[in-house]
């Protein structure tokens, strides 16, 4: 969940719905609390992982909602990379790609809303990049 702006947004928002955020990077929302949830957000995450941990991470995800799961996943390199040199982008494929994967991982689920935006950002130095996104809406 990154800082958490999502969380306290839903907070702010909906104060009668219980909104957790995990991020093991931020001290703040280190302790992952148990699931299954109704719902589960997780944006620009999936492509950061690990190739070899993916499948895990996706059965872990399908585990950790009970009704639907939003994602949204980039298809395209970061604009940081990694100490060993590895852009921070681990994971760069297409949409059907993604949807190959996510099916294979996450038995059952239905697609009820996925697309594909195609946009650009530009670096400092005035260079135009791909930033391009997959966003699927997941029910059970």
């Amino acid at each position: 969940c990154g800082k958490g702006g999502v969380v306290k947004a839903l907070h702010e928002s909906y104060p009668d719905i219980s909104a957790i955020g995990w991020d093991p990077g931020h001290p703040e929302f280190q302790q992952r609390q148990p699931g299954p949830f109704d719902m589960l957000i997780s944006t620009d995450v999936l492509e950061h992982i690990e190739p070899v941990f993916l499948d895990n991470v996706l059965k872990d995800i399908n585990e950790t909602f009970s009704k639907c799961a939003f994602l949204i996943i980039a298809t395209t390199p970061a604009k940081k990379f990694l100490s060993d040199g590895r852009n921070a982008h681990l994971i760069v494929e297409n949409p059907g790609w993604w949807k190959d994967k996510i099916e294979l991982n996450m038995p059952g689920v239905k697609f009820v809303h996925s697309e594909f935006t195609e946009k650009t950002r530009t670096d400092k130095r005035g260079q135009v990049h791909p930033n391009n996104k997959y966003i699927v809406v997941l029910e059970k």
